[in-house]
């Protein structure tokens, strides 16, 4: 039945269409997380897309279990699910009652007739159903249900239930609300309800403030509000990318805890691009400032949100470990934080040579005080006999990691020839300081991607797995550690994942991920004349038939 329940809704995203949120009335006051699906946009973005056309339905014909096959033919049409489903949103909930968490979905519907014409053939498939009628607001319901599962419906809207224990009486309540009971009456509904967006998620902690701050407070002697701290979520399909964006609002007791609007920073030395390769396919860049994350560190040792447990240990920690610096490098954590300025930038290089076959992996790193940098790395290589000094500045980390030093930044990589002319030349001939998206590197985190990424990690991952077992055993490259891990056939995983990056590249083109003080964006940028909401379920449809030849 939950499969069934799946399906329907999935079915509906993709037949209704509209513009409303009358729904919402339904939807508690103290939900935690509150969901939306904009059925219009999604259905106009999705017309020119022949459902029937795509490899689902034969993969349900042949595969599928008889009761799906069934629903599917009988009740998934579009001109079933149009004539049953009103054109507007579908909502969604959980909340955490009495400590006890109940949710469920808001469904418009055309008429109670329309409706229970169409969920009936399914209410018989569930066994032990209690019907009542007439009951709810205005006595206008009408509910089936088990200890745990309850549907019901009024001429306008279908509210589907699960609780832990009377489901039914949950539903009802839903439907006694008063517009101050509900979500309508927040302070955050209003501003977060985005009629542009296709689909918006909200989570808010100020429920669990109301039931865990006593709580905490007695037990773990916590002083600290848990309310008003508030994550939405939004994702909406464009033309030519699929757009997601976060924005985090926090208290100033949970600010004051983590601190990130102080230490998160966007600057950084441009120097860093000059020792990374241009045209990467992926990028990575973070920007922190070390020392305001030292002093933030320290000041939570007089945080009164604190219990004094955590704020004693926190003192103690801190001179155990100024201790241990001064030991061991002749510096304490105030030194060591002025070392680097939080500054680092990743790059990964696609690498076709069949000698190696790992991706090129570039890291630079921002220097701050290099006079402290050198009594940190002489330290180092003291108690490291594996670090081999090439030449000066220039040193063998690993077998197949290099660095080089400047008086700016580290450069480390597994890429020789980079190395070597990074420790020549100072910078990179063809370098990142004409990356065409340089604009977002100010921005404190950024997560850049060309193609598929997955099949950059996996090849990291297969070659650590190599690296790991040529310690014990020999083999003359990394074809025969496969040929022998393998029992010398490819494994048919592989082929899985070479096929999904080969059908992700054939649907999307680049990754970008940003984040800041105030939230987070990403953008992946999607390739054909379609739109990116029906490349995006082409690219499903065939993954899933990809996944279903495996089987």
């Amino acid at each position: 039945m939950k499969k069934i329940l799946s399906l329907l809704v999935v079915s509906i995203l993709l037949a209704s269409c509209g513009t409303k949120n009358e729904e919402s009335y339904f939807i508690p006051k103290d939900a935690v997380g509150v969901m939306y699906i904009n059925l219009k946009s999604l259905s106009d973005k999705s017309k020119d897309l022949d459902i029937n056309n795509l490899n689902i339905n034969t993969l349900i014909k042949e595969k599928a279990p008889k009761e799906i096959k069934d629903f599917v033919s009988e009740f998934m049409t579009s001109e079933n699910l149009n004539n049953t489903f009103r054109k507007e949103f579908i909502l969604g909930f959980g909340s955490i009652k009495r400590l006890s968490g109940f949710g469920g979905l808001a469904l418009p519907i055309k008429d109670a007739s329309a409706f229970e014409t169409f969920i009936t053939p399914m209410l018989n498939k569930i066994p032990n159903l209690e019907k009542e009628t007439n009951v709810g607001k205005d006595n206008n319901f009408t509910i089936y249900s088990t200890k745990e599962l309850a549907i019901g419906w009024n001429n306008k809207t279908a509210l589907i239930i699960g609780a832990k224990n009377y489901a039914a009486a949950e539903l009802i309540d839903l439907t006694n609300l008063d517009r101050q009971e509900t979500i309508l009456a927040t302070n955050y509904f209003d501003n977060f309800f985005d009629t542009n967006q296709d689909i918006g998620l909200h989570i808010t902690s100020s429920p669990l403030g109301d039931a865990l701050d006593g709580i905490l407070s007695a037990f773990a002697g916590m002083n600290i509000n848990l309310e008003n701290n508030n994550l939405s979520y939004y994702s909406t399909f464009e033309d030519d990318n699929v757009h997601s964006a976060t924005k985090l609002k926090l208290n100033n007791d949970i600010k004051s805890l983590v601190g990130y609007d102080k230490w998160m920073t966007t600057s950084y030395d441009k120097k860093l691009l000059n020792v990374l390769p241009s045209n990467p396919v992926m990028l990575t860049k973070l920007s922190v400032d070390t020392e305001t994350i030292y002093e933030h560190i320290l000041s939570l040792k007089d945080n009164k949100s604190l219990p004094i447990s955590v704020r004693e240990e926190l003192k103690k920690n801190t001179k155990r470990a100024n201790r241990e610096l001064e030991k061991d490098l002749g510096m304490d954590t105030q030194d060591f934080s002025k070392i680097f300025t939080g500054t680092v930038i990743l790059t990964a290089d696609k690498n076709d040579s069949p000698e190696k076959k790992s991706p090129n992996i570039y890291t630079a790193i921002a220097i701050k005080d290099k006079a402290k940098f050198d009594r940190f790395f002489n330290a180092i290589k003291e108690k490291k006999s594996r670090i081999k000094e090439i030449s000066k500045n220039y040193y063998q980390l690993e077998e197949d990691i290099l660095m080089v030093v400047t008086d700016d930044l580290i450069f480390i990589t597994n890429d020789g020839n980079k190395a070597d002319e990074v420790k020549n030349s100072g910078k990179l001939a063809k370098n990142l300081s004409d990356f065409k998206h340089i604009d977002k590197l100010s921005h404190s985190l950024y997560f850049y991607s060309k193609g598929d990424f997955n099949s950059i990690v996996s090849k990291l991952y297969q070659t650590s797995q190599y690296d790991r077992s040529s310690r014990y055993t020999s083999f003359d490259n990394y074809d025969d550690f496969n040929s022998f891990s393998r029992g010398r056939k490819k494994n048919p995983i592989d082929n899985i994942t070479d096929k999904s990056a080969e059908l992700y590249e054939k649907y999307f083109e680049e990754n970008h991920f940003y984040m800041d003080i105030n939230g987070a964006e990403s953008f992946i940028t999607t390739k054909g004349d379609k739109n990116s909401l029906i490349q995006t379920i082409l690219y499903g449809d065939e993954i899933a038939k990809l996944t279903s030849e495996k089987n």
